[in-house]
């Protein structure tokens, strides 16, 4: 996903003085499309095979995310964010622009704060578990085999309890995947989004438009009605479960399988004395 110059051009078509809209917009598309590279922080994280590979990582993502918050807050007598008019920040701009400003940073910083504090030791652990999570499917789908052709009740009912415990551990390590699984999410385009429109209301306004606006950004996609009418606290990504859904479901598709083999197997309870 990308932004594009020319429909910035267009979101910002009424901001007046003595500037070079395109140039400004330019600079924008460049610096929005930079902090667009964060949201693949945690996928590239767990791509690295030793300690070295992440720390490099690690490194290179933390000095984006300071380079972003320096762009974000520069200000001085003559530019405003990333180097851009100062125009863009005047008395006017900051009421309608500066929450979606400093909830962008928030994001940044937290991020930021998060990459420092966590080392290779993550990635590790969650790969740990990815095999352990094909050790338990393995020995669940043996034990199902086995009590299907066993004769003996007494080794059918110790195969199904097998199977019952395989089924709990299954669980309970896809709920820590689940918990490692939900660092680093961060969506730039929501934020980034967020901010555009909250300036092209801002210049609406200040141009006579009633500041309400149509919505909308300077991304090459359309986006839904409902992600301009969410607030800044239903923006936050840890609520959103962002990478950790594909775990969730996961989750649930497993412990309808184990219930399923256990189901299918129960009849041999009937079977068996007390």
């Amino acid at each position: 996903m990308t932004y594009n110059t020319e429909e910035l051009e267009r979101q910002f078509k009424n901001l007046g003085g003595s500037h070079n809209l395109h140039e400004d917009c330019e600079t924008l598309t460049k610096s929005f499309n930079k902090m667009e590279s964060l949201r693949e922080i945690k996928e590239e994280l767990k791509k690295c095979t030793n300690k070295s590979e992440y720390d490099a990582k690690k490194k290179n993502y933390i000095r984006k995310c300071e380079e972003s918050l320096r762009g974000l807050k520069e200000k001085t007598t003559s530019s405003s964010m990333f180097g851009i008019c100062i125009i863009w920040s005047d008395e006017g701009m900051n009421k309608h622009v500066i929450s979606k400003l400093n909830s962008f940073c928030g994001d940044l910083e937290k991020l930021k704060s998060d990459l420092e504090r966590e080392d290779y030791k993550w990635i590790q652990e969650l790969k740990q578990l990815q095999l352990e999570e094909k050790e338990i499917n393995r020995r669940i789908e043996e034990n199902k085999r086995k009590a299907m052709n066993e004769k003996d009740p007494a080794q059918k009912a110790l195969l199904l309890q097998m199977i019952d415990e395989d089924g709990k551990k299954l669980k309970a390590n896809l709920k820590k995947q689940q918990e490692l699984s939900k660092k680093f999410n961060f969506d730039p385009n929501k934020r980034i989004d967020d901010l555009i429109k909250a300036i092209k209301d801002a210049i609406e306004g200040n141009s006579g438009g009633g500041g309400s606006g149509s919505g909308g950004s300077g991304r090459n996609r359309n986006r839904g009605n409902n992600d301009d009418e969410s607030d800044d606290n239903n923006d936050d990504p840890d609520n959103s479960g962002g990478g950790s859904e594909e775990i969730k479901t996961k989750l649930g598709e497993t412990t309808e399988k184990v219930e399923a083999k256990v189901k299918e197997l129960s009849p041999y309870y009937t079977n068996l004395e007390p």
